[in-house]
């Protein structure tokens, strides 16, 4: 008995151990490769786990030539070392086996939630491929993504009507989860791809858009008279039914699958919900005032007026909270916050994280510092906007919400520490409980401009307003542009720095109407505007500074250019109710 439990430990121990190291990627070729970058990795936790493995596959090695050994020594003398000793030593063994596993586990357990939640959202967009006449599809990504744009445009717009020093609330954790995954699928569908072709909007009702985006057919419905909103109404074949409606337009849903009907109304809701412009909503059965009719037949659904034949979306009711739930949170109203900055600290850097524009990283002459990678610079960027929190397992699921290995985020961090550290100085330390800390020599360019904010309200004195001028200098465009920083925008960090930027170019704006400056106008509240298109108060500071030099046509093209945003983004413009158009009203009445 005794020999049989020997045999069955030690061949347990010789195949274990191996099994579990390779499983959670500590081979012998990984761990050599892996001591070869550690001098540029320089990270005490990758080598502390590194070299317990290699202690552990030398316990395997020596154990192995222990029960080889112990195997020639029973074969030829018949005994062999007390089992209770070789069951000891294998058991310790194993025990360390498991810590690995578990530590590997542990440090992968965020990212692993993250993946799964985002398997989840990937599996609610996808789109069936065989479907009978009384099935409807889950949305398709062009689907979410219009919701999803519709929710940003009603964010922005909020921007766009804020005055000086306000401040938008971050949404939930919760909503930024929901968002980060919404924003992830948006890559599968590029922002390219917006309908593209004339929607003939006073004559129809009904169109459909092939993948590539561009309207393939129009319905002669002739209803519609002034569209105040598309909606992604389902698959005709594979192109996409798009319906446009109006404010006064009801929609009556007629189904024979009364479950099906429950959750097109849903999805149909989300989209009413989320207009700008105030439609009617879905209702269900036989209404004489609908205009728009959709009903369920023996062949498939179908819409009236146009006699189109389509698979409709639909949208479960959870995902349906979920997106009200967000649209809540990003709907908050602004709060007024003074900006608050240590002066004394940003007076002293060395490098700037520049993010009013293009994510570039630059040292005091204004020389761009290039990375080897680019999540190096986008690692910079997270930290020095999360002086507070900046721990290893969050910048890990912000950069990349996935898991990942141990060596490529530290590879990435080393790819920090080259450009940053200059002088023999260590600009990003490491401290204990994971932390890292980055010196206040690197700042950003908006920590320059509150600096200069702080110091005019202050002083107020014509010097500090040339030095905000030197900082709104430094707006080159959208914070972030061009750059897919997720975590920026769940979190309502470029929110809240386009809106720093629209207090500097207000206060600089109005510094300069004070002094009769009009070309001092024109160029602060451009850099306003270059971070958010269609921002009220400053289109009617150029309005009015228009108005001063008597220039109508400057006001007619402000006008415009303006009217043509609002029409794009909320597909129709209220004129007897808008600010700007009753203030260019009164400025031509008056001129």
């Amino acid at each position: 008995m005794k020999r049989l439990r020997t045999l069955a430990v030690g061949t347990a121990f010789l195949i274990g151990i191996p099994l579990c190291l390779i499983a959670i990627k500590q081979s012998p070729f990984e761990l050599f490769s892996r001591f070869a970058v550690f001098r540029q990795i320089n990270d005490p936790e990758l080598f502390i786990r590194s070299g317990a493995s290699f202690v552990l596959w030398a316990v395997w090695l020596f154990g192995t030539t222990s029960v080889i050994m112990q195997a020639v020594t029973l074969k030829r003398y018949g005994i062999i070392e007390p089992s209770d000793q070789l069951f000891k030593k294998a058991a310790a063994a194993f025990v360390v086996t498991l810590w690995l596993i578990s530590a590997h586990s542990a440090s992968k357990s965020t990212g692993n939630e993250q993946e799964v939640k985002s398997a989840q959202v990937e599996n609610i967009v996808k789109v069936q491929e065989t479907q009978s006449n009384y099935q409807t599809f889950m949305p398709s990504t062009f689907a979410f993504m219009s919701l999803l744009s519709l929710i940003e445009s009603n964010h922005r717009r909020k921007l766009q009507l804020s005055s000086g020093e306000m401040h938008a609330e971050p949404a939930s954790k919760r909503s930024q989860m929901y968002w980060s995954q919404l924003l992830y699928k948006a890559s599968v569908w590029p922002l390219s791809r917006n309908p593209q072709g004339c929607l003939s909007v006073p004559t129809c009702v009904v169109a459909t858009m092939n993948e590539n985006g561009f309207v393939t057919d129009i319905a002669r419905s002739g209803n519609c008279k002034s569209a105040v909103i598309t909606i992604p109404l389902g698959k005709v074949g594979a192109e996409t039914a798009l319906l446009s409606i109006g404010a006064n337009d009801e929609i009556s849903i007629h189904p024979i699958d009364e479950n099906a009907a429950d959750e097109i109304i849903l999805y149909l809701n989300c989209f009413l919900s989320l207009s700008t412009a105030r439609t009617k909503s879905v209702h269900r059965g036989h209404s004489d005032s609908s205009s728009i009719h959709i009903s369920q037949t023996h062949d498939g659904w179908k819409i009236e007026p146009g006699d189109l034949y389509f698979s409709p979306f639909m949208i479960k009711g959870r995902d349906a909270e979920i997106i009200g739930s967000l649209q809540s949170d990003l709907s908050k109203p602004l709060v007024r916050q003074p900006i608050a900055c240590n002066i004394s600290e940003v007076a002293d850097w060395r490098i700037c994280v520049r993010i009013m524009g293009p994510v570039e990283i630059a040292n005091r002459s204004w020389e761009t510092l290039r990375f080897e990678r680019s999540k190096s610079a986008e690692l910079l960027t997270w930290l020095v906007m999360h002086r507070d929190r900046p721990t290893r397992i969050a910048a890990r699921t912000a950069l990349w919400g996935v898991s990942i290995e141990d060596s490529t985020f530290n590879n990435v961090v080393s790819g920090v520490r080259k450009v940053i550290n200059q002088n023999g100085q260590n600009l990003l330390e490491r401290e204990s409980n994971d932390v890292f800390r980055v010196g206040f020599e690197v700042i950003t360019d908006a920590e320059i401009l509150e600096a200069a904010i702080v110091k005019v309200k202050l002083k107020g004195g014509e010097e500090e307003f040339k030095i905000l001028r030197e900082a709104l200098d430094l707006v080159r465009d959208l914070p972030f542009a061009g750059e897919d920083f997720v975590w920026a925008d769940t979190e309502g960090i470029t929110s809240n720095i386009v809106l720093t930027i629209i207090t500097g170019a207000l206060m600089l704006s109005d510094f300069y109407m004070s002094k009769q400056d009009l070309e001092g106008v024109f160029w602060a509240t451009g850099k306003g505007l270059k971070a958010l298109r269609g921002h009220e108060a400053l289109i009617s500071l150029r309005m009015q500074a228009h108005a001063q030099e008597r220039n109508i046509s400057g006001i007619n093209s402000e006008w415009l250019a303006y009217e043509r945003l609002r029409i794009a983004e909320d597909q129709f413009l209220d004129r007897e109710n808008n600010e700007i158009a009753k203030l260019r009203e009164s400025l031509l009445t008056n001129i």
